[in-house]
């Protein structure tokens, strides 16, 4: 659920308000959620999730709150990033037959991403972020539907827990879920982690078909096929941080 009307002209007062500040603003208005939070992206997007109960006056209280927050927390995310170009030479897939993959890039009308041994050739009508980031974020996705489902179908079959099905998204923030009807997500960039990082993401998941929380049993089940557990949690819970530019989602 996004926004209404109303907080949508409330969050065009916010952002006049906070030119200073890097990155896109979005507001996200949830049923399920039951109190305000703000999620700074490593790439500087902001996004504020509010009830669908919140009033305006309340959600622009509550930023005005954390504005010193958002900006510390935005120059934390970007400092020593700015000579990281906007478009990729190459990408490192690390996961799964781990391959580089060098990138020429065409302006022509047509927008598409086509690969060819071990080059992609992306075409875009400006040669851009906004043009350019999701393309590269699509074809992520359809490799990933590919080189993730097959890495996955092993990995359950090595510990014996079956999903219903395997969904590959490209989430923001989150490695992966499960939902309690079976389903598991997995983030399409972690093509560009280790295969134990990868391995590890995968058990997490399909043992939560068993214990749909972090209790006590469930954190013996993860770890009877992921002792070093810890530290593949340590690891993914920082690496959006040094993740590539072009993985940002741009609202």
């Amino acid at each position: 659920m996004f926004a209404s009307s109303k907080q949508l002209g409330l969050l065009d007062s916010i952002e006049r308000q906070n030119e200073s500040l890097s990155g896109a603003w979005r507001l996200r208005v949830s049923a399920r959620a039951r109190t305000m939070r703000i999620q700074v992206h490593p790439h500087g997007g902001v996004e504020i999730v509010a009830p669908s109960r919140a009033r305006p006056a309340e959600i622009e209280a509550f930023i005005a709150e954390h504005r010193d927050w958002i900006a510390r927390t935005q120059q934390k995310f970007i400092a020593g990033r700015e000579a990281e170009p906007l478009l990729p030479g190459q990408i490192d897939l690390t996961a799964v037959a781990p391959a580089s993959l060098q990138i020429r890039y065409y302006c022509a009308p047509e927008a598409r991403v086509s690969e060819e041994a071990g080059w992609l050739f992306v075409t875009a009508p400006v040669l851009d972020a906004a043009h350019c980031w999701p393309l590269l974020q699509s074809w992520l996705k359809r490799r990933a539907r590919r080189d993730i489902l097959a890495a996955a179908s092993l990995i359950a079959a090595d510990i014996g827990i079956q999903p219903r099905r395997v969904h590959i998204r490209l989430q923001r923030s989150r490695w992966g879920s499960c939902s309690s009807s079976g389903t598991v997500s997995l983030n399409a960039a972690l093509l560009l982690r280790s295969p134990d990082e990868l391995r590890y993401v995968v058990v997490h998941e399909l043992c939560h078909l068993q214990h749909m929380n972090h209790s006590p049993r469930y954190w013996r089940l993860v770890e009877s096929f992921v002792p070093d557990y810890r530290l593949h949690e340590k690891t993914l819970d920082t690496a959006w941080q040094t993740s590539p530019r072009w993985l940002s989602i741009l609202y």
